[in-house]
């Protein structure tokens, strides 16, 4: 059944070359396994569509699609789809209040209420660093992204501005789209333009991030994946409609798996960023002496190897993204569906131990000896 999964993906790239199509001879043992564990993924899970895209210092080493982007018209995935990437939006948003505040157009460690004081009747004493990491306080929002009625972020602030917090800034950590939202406010202000020409001046447009733009239900957008759900028996179905605007910051972006590669790579090479702005968005935040798993619009933790790494997930009706990095290899993995589900997660991880077998085979070699040790029988 896996050599089968594997030909079928083969064959079809070598009938519709794909120039985005990418298969690194270094590294062939690694795709072999790759193909069988995505596209295992990929048949277990009944997905309409995904891709996926690795690099490695800096190279795209693999880069593929497996199934639909339209499943009614059978139109083969492209690593070049736009997929739905749901609140792995939130990097987008860090990266561009990053990059404006080495310029110098966003304190990050001002109180919210010192850098627009007109926003809000009560003080808001958190700042745009503890928007970031999740630690202002603000609650969690009440209905799903997509659920609302594609308001701008000028009225949809005023919705939530004035709640009481659910705790003080920075004494404790909880995640909320409504601090990304307030973030996205935050940089319209501070770049006096839309927040999504705010993302396109500094981010996109600057490092040719042309897969990556604002979802629409109203918009044409090339290269735009279609978008499915399940149904009360886990079969695909087309998804309803919903409308992420003004949900940009948080939720409401749409990418390629080449360019969240590119937007990864950003957090392992200076230059779009100088290190100690990288530094920011990968050193976890901390709460007194306690580090969260958060850095600024990052996960930042260590694996079952106890190796550092990187990374960002989302998940909304029509579509799923996940991003890791592992820094010490210099290694960037984006995985992005045309389906959204909370049952499951994108097998990044997977890809990730198939790509460090190779890199540092002496780490499994440790965890088999320490396997054997713990399997002896007890005297």
């Amino acid at each position: 059944m896996i050599l089968f999964i594997c030909g079928t993906l083969l064959s079809c790239s070598r009938k519709n070359p794909d120039p985005s199509v990418v298969h690194s001879l270094k590294y062939r043992s690694c795709l072999k396994e790759g193909y069988e564990k995505v596209g295992l993924f990929y048949h277990a899970n009944i997905v309409p569509g995904l891709a996926v895209a690795v690099s490695i210092d800096n190279k795209i080493v693999w880069a593929d699609g497996f199934g639909y982007s339209n499943f009614e018209l059978k139109t083969r995935v492209s690593p070049t789809h736009k997929f739905r990437i749901g609140q792995l939006s939130e990097m987008i948003t860090a990266l561009t209040a990053a990059k404006l505040y080495e310029e110098g157009k966003l304190p990050l460690d001002k109180p919210v209420s010192e850098i627009i004081p007109q926003i809000s009747k009560n003080p808001l004493n958190y700042t745009v660093r503890q928007l970031g990491t999740h630690t202002s306080g603000i609650r969690p929002e009440n209905i799903p992204a997509g659920k609302g009625d594609g308001t701008t972020l000028e009225k949809f602030i005023p919705q939530f501005i004035d709640d009481e917090l659910i705790y003080t800034p920075g004494t404790n950590f909880m995640h909320t789209e409504l601090g990304f939202d307030l973030m996205g406010y935050l940089i319209e202000k501070a770049a006096q333009k839309p927040f999504a020409k705010a993302v396109s001046k500094t981010l996109t447009d600057t490092l040719k991030l042309t897969g990556t733009t604002p979802d629409s239900p109203y918009r044409i957008i090339d290269n735009k994946s279609n978008h499915y759900d399940y149904d009360f028996v886990a079969q695909p179905m087309v998804a309803s409609q919903i409308d992420l605007r003004g949900k940009e910051a948080s939720a409401g972006y749409l990418s390629s798996v080449l360019d969240l590669v590119k937007m990864g790579n950003l957090l392992l090479y200076p230059g779009f960023l100088k290190q100690e702005t990288i530094d920011l968005m990968t050193v976890p935040y901390k709460i007194g002496e306690q580090s969260t798993n958060y850095s600024f619009g990052m996960i930042a933790s260590k694996d079952y190897l106890n190796r550092t790494f990187y990374a960002q997930r989302g998940s909304v009706t029509g579509g799923s993204a996940a991003l890791l990095v592992y820094p010490e290899d210099k290694m960037v993995i984006a995985i992005a569906s045309n389906v959204g589900s909370n049952t499951w997660e994108l097998p990044v991880f997977e890809i990730a131990e198939v790509f460090v077998k190779k890199l540092h085979p002496e780490l499994f070699k440790k965890e088999e000896n320490k396997d054997a040790t713990n399997e002896q029988p007890q005297n």
